[in-house]
C-alpha cells in the first residue's frame, strides 16, 4: 500500500510545470496585450531583435563553455523582458542590452552562480551610460483596473510557482510603508508616493525581476530582508528624484547583500 502511494506521488511530481514556462506565458501575453489593446510604444521588431539576440548569444556561449546544445528558455524570457522594460527610438540598444544581459550572466558570477538579474544589470548599464538612447519610462503603462488585476493575478501565480511569493509580498508591503514615510516626513503627495503601486511598470519589476530564483537568497528570511532592503533603497532614491530607482535599488542590494549572504551561506555549509 505504501509502495503504491509512493509511486502515485512520484508520478504526480513528474507533471509539475517548470515556473519558467509560466513566466514565459506571462510576459508573452503581457507584450501581446500591450500591443493590441494598450498601445505600448515598443515595436514588434524590438521584440524580435531582443529575443533573437539573447537566444543566439546563449546558444553559442553554452556550446562554447559546456560543449553542448541546449534550448535557451531562460534567454527567450530575458529577451521578452528587455523588449518590455527598455524604450529607445532606435533598435541597436535592444540588441546591445540583450547581448550584455546574457554575456554578464555567464561572466559576472560569484560562488557558483550569477549575482545580478541579467535584465537588471544590463538595463542599469544602459540607463546609466547611454541615457540618450535607452530609457525605461513608466508612462507607457496603463493604470486601468482591468489590466492591473490581470497582471496581479498572473504575477501571483508565477511567483507562487517559483516559491518567491514571500519576496513579492515583502517588497510590496515595504514599498507601501516607505511611501507613507515619504508622504508624512518628506512632504511627497500621497498619490504620487503610492501611484507606482498601481502601475504595471512596478508590478512587472516586482513579479519578474526581483523574484528571479537564481539571484534571490535561498532562505525565506533572507529573501524577505532582501526585498525590504530593495524597497527601502528604492524609496531613498525616489526621495532624491533619481529616475529608474527600482533598477538601481535591485543592483545595489544584490551587490551589498546577496553577495555577502551567498559567501556566508556557503561558508556555513
Amino acid at each position: 500500500m505504501n509502495s503504491s502511494k509512493s509511486t502515485s506521488i512520484t508520478s504526480w511530481s513528474d507533471y509539475k510545470i517548470d515556473p519558467r514556462y509560466l513566466l514565459l506565458a506571462f510576459l508573452a501575453s503581457f507584450f501581446t496585450a500591450g500591443q493590441v489593446y494598450l498601445g505600448f510604444f515598443q515595436p514588434w521588431d524590438a521584440l524580435i531583435l531582443s529575443v533573437t539576440t539573447t537566444t543566439f548569444t546563449e546558444l553559442i556561449l553554452v556550446r562554447f563553455i559546456y560543449k553542448k546544445w541546449q534550448f535557451p528558455l531562460s534567454a527567450v524570457i530575458t529577451g521578452i523582458g528587455i523588449s518590455l522594460l527598455l524604450s529607445s527610438h532606435v533598435l541597436w540598444p535592444y540588441v546591445l542590452t540583450s547581448f550584455l544581459a546574457i554575456l554578464l550572466k555567464f561572466t559576472v558570477r560569484f560562488k557558483g552562480g550569477h549575482v545580478f538579474n541579467p535584465n537588471n544589470l544590463a538595463l542599469v548599464i544602459m540607463l546609466f551610460f547611454l541615457p540618450q538612447y535607452a530609457v525605461s519610462t513608466p508612462k507607457q503603462w496603463t493604470n486601468g483596473f482591468g489590466i492591473m488585476l490581470l497582471i496581479l493575478l498572473l504575477g501571483l501565480i508565477v511567483s507562487y510557482s517559483a516559491n518567491r511569493l514571500d519576496t513579492v509580498v515583502a517588497f510590496l508591503v515595504g514599498f507601501f510603508v516607505f511611501s507613507l514615510v515619504r508622504h508624512y516626513f518628506f512632504g511627497e503627495p500621497l498619490l504620487g508616493a503610492m501611484g507606482p503601486l498601481w502601475g504595471a511598470s512596478l508590478q512587472l519589476f516586482t513579479f519578474y525581476m526581483i523574484t528571479d530564483p537564481k539571484t534571490t537568497p535561498g532562505s525565506r528570511k533572507a529573501r524577505i530582508i532582501f526585498a525590504v532592503m530593495v524597497a527601502l533603497v528604492d524609496s531613498v532614491l525616489r526621495t532624491l528624484s533619481i529616475t529608474n530607482s527600482q533598477f538601481y535599488a535591485s543592483f545595489l542590494i544584490s551587490l551589498l547583500f546577496t553577495m555577502p549572504y551567498r559567501f556566508y551561506s556557503q561558508k556555513q555549509k
